[in-house]
């Protein structure tokens, strides 16, 4: 089906915000899904500050993709607005990624993105399972 064919009532488009604990491999997997590194990777954790957008385009429409910050406990200013930034990106998307660590049992994180999706539409994505 070509552009053209798409009903005008189609979504060509939407927002998926990766959420989860901080040093899950969000911002890992935003670069493997575009091909390309957008997003800083390293074993220190809160590397992601800021949100960080990626768009996918195929036929018909693109996904664009909200890298954010690590869901944690935060103990001073600069941790109180990363927390913040992964906050409202959950408040503003149309579908939610959460991102979790296979060898950690789900905790105050996961749920934590649960309840701040609302009815949003929400993906599990385990990682590290080797």
């Amino acid at each position: 089906m070509s552009n053209d064919e798409l009903p005008r009532t189609a979504n060509r488009s939407g927002f998926v915000t990766i959420a989860g604990r901080t040093n899950v491999g969000k911002s890992t997997l935003l670069n493997r899904i575009l091909g390309t590194s957008v997003a800083v990777v390293s074993r220190k954790p809160q590397t992601t500050r800021t949100r960080i957008l990626g768009a996918h385009h195929f036929a018909g429409g693109q996904i664009v993709f909200v890298d954010t910050p690590g869901l944690h406990q935060p103990e001073r200013e600069l941790g109180k607005r990363m927390l913040a930034t992964a906050h409202a990106a959950l408040a503003d998307c149309d579908v939610v990624l959460l991102v979790a660590d296979s060898g950690h049992p789900p905790g105050a994180a996961e749920e934590e993105v649960v309840r701040r999706s609302g009815s949003r539409p929400i993906l599990l994505a385990l990682n590290k399972v080797d």
